[in-house]
């Protein structure tokens, strides 16, 4: 029974040691990884948390996405899918990721990702700090592959 979860448990291991991304955009936001515990903190807003043959944390929304596509098999991303969460930029409420809307820069692939409980917050976003684009979670896996 124990030798079910050694592999994942070094996978997770060896997994963490190596950075998943370059710079992050913003000196608030930092490097893109999967992380030992839930994210806190300014940090939060950007994160992710779920399950995917055991919990996984991300400190950047992108980071997740492509963790997902490129290192996931099918029944860990069903499982992704159903169990991974965001928190909403303006609130912090947890979401989700299935139901929220994201932001991101096309023009700047470094610019984190922003989360959103509605499709009029994200527009919102958009307003703000400008243009990019407004997807649903099935846009953003298909978007986010590199």
């Amino acid at each position: 029974m124990a030798k079910k979860y050694i592999i994942p448990l070094i996978f997770l291991c060896i997994f963490s040691l190596f950075d998943l991304s370059g710079a992050a955009a913003d000196d608030a936001v930092p490097h893109c990884s999967l992380l030992s515990e839930k994210a806190s903190g300014d940090m939060a807003i950007y994160s992710v948390h779920g399950d995917a043959n055991g919990p996984v944390f991300f400190s950047g929304i992108s980071c997740a996405i492509r963790h997902r596509n490129q290192v996931l098999c099918a029944m860990e991303m069903v499982s992704f899918d159903a169990t991974a969460k965001v928190f909403d930029y303006y609130s912090g409420e947890e979401l989700a990721i299935n139901k929220a809307y994201f932001w991101l820069d096309e023009k700047n692939d470094q610019t984190p990702i922003a989360a959103f409980s509605s499709r009029e917050n994200a527009e919102k976003y958009k307003t703000e700090f400008g243009d990019g684009l407004i997807l649903d979670y099935t846009g953003l896996i298909a978007r986010v592959v590199n």
